[in-house]
């Protein structure tokens, strides 16, 4: 005796259809996700990959900045230089050209300046020791005429100016410091603040310039 197979052909071809159908919006669903998804990641990659532009091009422009602060200082060094090789030749003890030679040795790309103040301290000789308060800038007058046998100089000089870091300012009074003829090198103020896109230190220090005798340029 045959089976007898009791469920209508067209109900077996709904449910069929219901499966298939059921099935497309299932995969449809898991495409849908799979885009979101895909878009989403594509979306952080793209937002990542701005920001450590951004980050290198601040970088790049604060390295510029300080490169040409560097040239611009070196500049007005070098046009020192030649001005005091004339002055040299008038004076019996050029410190001014000392100082910038110190600054200049320890001097390094992540500090500038906006001003270098030489004033002119006492002076002592074995026979007689005068007074002078007179105060000059970099670019000083000469001395009037004095013999520069046993002569002690003592000069004051306040440099302001700025660095990228309290390491950085650190090490330029170690190297400034330790010139041969810089004497009580002292921090008198710092502070942060923020130049452009970097935080820079701005500094005020004080130092004293002593040397005996004639100083060679």
């Amino acid at each position: 005796m045959g089976n007898i197979n009791l469920i209508p052909d067209d109900y077996r071809q709904d449910i069929g259809l219901r499966r298939l159908l059921r099935n497309f919006m299932l995969v449809c669903v898991m495409a849908i996700v799979g885009v979101l998804s895909a878009k989403a990641l594509l979306s952080y990659l793209t937002w990542r990959e701005n920001a450590q532009v951004v980050i290198l091009e601040q970088r790049e422009q604060a390295s510029e900045q300080t490169k040409f602060k560097a040239e611009e200082y070196r500049q007005k060094i070098q046009m020192t230089e030649q001005q005091l090789a004339a002055l040299n030749i008038l004076r019996g003890g050029d410190q001014v050209l000392v100082l910038l030679q110190a600054v200049d040795k320890a001097y390094s790309e992540c500090i500038w300046f906006d001003r270098l103040h030489f004033m002119r301290g006492n002076t002592k000789s074995a026979s007689e020791t005068s007074t002078q308060n007179e105060s000059t800038s970099v670019v000083a007058s000469p001395d009037s005429q004095a013999s520069t046998t046993d002569i002690e100089i003592n000069n004051a000089v306040e440099i302001v100016g700025h660095a990228l870091s309290h390491s950085t300012l650190a090490d330029f009074m170690k190297k400034l410091g330790n010139a041969t003829h810089v004497a009580d090198l002292r921090l008198i103020d710092t502070g942060t603040r923020s130049y452009t896109t970097v935080e820079v230190v701005d500094f005020n220090m004080a130092l004293q310039l002593n040397n005996k005798g004639q100083v060679s340029p």
